[in-house]
Order: structure tokens, then sequence, then C-alpha cells
């Protein structure tokens, strides 16, 4: 696996956030191929590194619905943004119910998938009318930290606010991008530096 960063801040950004997170990322090439996966997207998976490299995304779809996930692939390509929800099928043969979310972008020089699997699928209320808007500091640093796979608890002690507060900036950073599912915010988010705004260690103001 190349995970050497790229001249712009995005990708060192990225590659930094990718090797931190504990949220589970592959990045993927336009044959569904994986070319790159992060140690929780090996946990998920439930197989090694060396198994993963190279394989299909499609195997680790039910035999069933891989029609069906083939034909979603090929309109990602044209549209570059893809969720669900779908069951995933592990090293050993068991099945984890994912939300998932994929996003274009140029990565090492070429365009890749970066795909994210959460194993908690849960479907947002947020509008599928939504358009990105410009996100507010305290936003930022909310996504930033979920971005790199903080709890609700985790985060609020870390910007020292309450968990309702954080899954109300939660709700409202999905709003103003768009995104359906918190698998889909960590796309989004890890698709752009902009939305990315570490807290101080001693957290910030709002």
């Amino acid at each position: 696996m190349s995970e050497a960063a790229g001249e712009g801040g995005w990708e060192r950004l990225f590659w930094l956030v990718f090797g931190q997170t504990s949220n589970p990322v592959a990045l993927l090439d336009d044959q569904r191929c994986i070319v790159a996966l992060n140690d929780a997207a090996l946990a998920l998976f439930g197989s090694s590194r060396e198994e993963l490299l190279g394989s299909s995304m499609a195997d680790s779809v039910r035999p069933q619905e891989r029609a069906v996930a083939e034909a979603e692939w090929q309109e990602f390509l044209r549209s570059g943004d893809y969720s669900g929800t779908r069951a995933l099928l592990r090293g050993d043969g068991s099945e984890v119910r994912v939300a998932f979310a994929a996003r274009l972008a140029q990565v090492g020089g070429r365009p890749l998938a970066i795909y994210v699997a959460l194993s908690r699928a849960g479907r947002s209320r947020t509008s599928e009318r939504a358009r990105a808007l410009p996100l507010t500091r305290r936003e930022r640093q909310v996504v930033s930290l979920i971005a790199l796979g903080r709890e609700t608890p985790e985060i609020a002690r870390e910007l020292h606010i309450s968990p309702e507060t954080v899954r109300t900036h939660v709700r409202n950073a999905m709003a103003r991008l768009g995104a359906r599912t918190r698998a889909h915010l960590v796309a989004v988010v890890l698709c752009s530096e902009e939305h990315f705004l570490l807290p101080q260690p001693e957290g910030a103001s709002a």
C-alpha cells in the first residue's frame, strides 16, 4: 500500500486522518478493487491486509445483491457520491450490517473512491434536498473529531460541551453538507480540507 502524501495540503491531511481514525476507511479504484485500507477497515472486514488488497468489494456483497450493487457503483462513478446500508460479508463468513458512503477524490494522482463503512447502520432524517453550506467553527471541530472516530461522549468531554449539544452540531452539520448518515458525513469530511478544524487541547470557545 502506498501512503505517500501528495504535495497538496488536503492529501497530507487525508493520510494523517486515514491512519489515525477508528472509522473503517478503504480506497477503491474504478473497478471496486481495494488499493488501501486502514486498520479499522481490516477489523471490520475480518481479513488480513494481504487478503484484501487487490480484492474486489463485490466479494463482500451477498451474491444475490451483487447485480444491484454493481449498478449502484456505475451510477456512483458518474455522480461521485454513494451511500446506503448493506450486509457486509466478513472473512469468517459472518455478516455485519453497515452504513456505507463513498466519495470520489484525487489521491496519489489518480481518482479513487474514499469508502467509509460504519457498523451502526442508522439512517439520518436529514433532508435529501440539503446542499453543502459553510460550517461554523464548532461544527468543523465536531465533524473533525467524528472523522477521527470519536464517539459523542468523547467529543463532549474534549470540547467541554454536553452530549446533546454535540448531537445538535452533528445534525446541523449533516443538514449543511447534505449528509444522509454518519458514514456519509465522514466521507464528505475526508474529501474536503475546508471542513477540518481540529480543536486545541484545552477546547476552544464556540
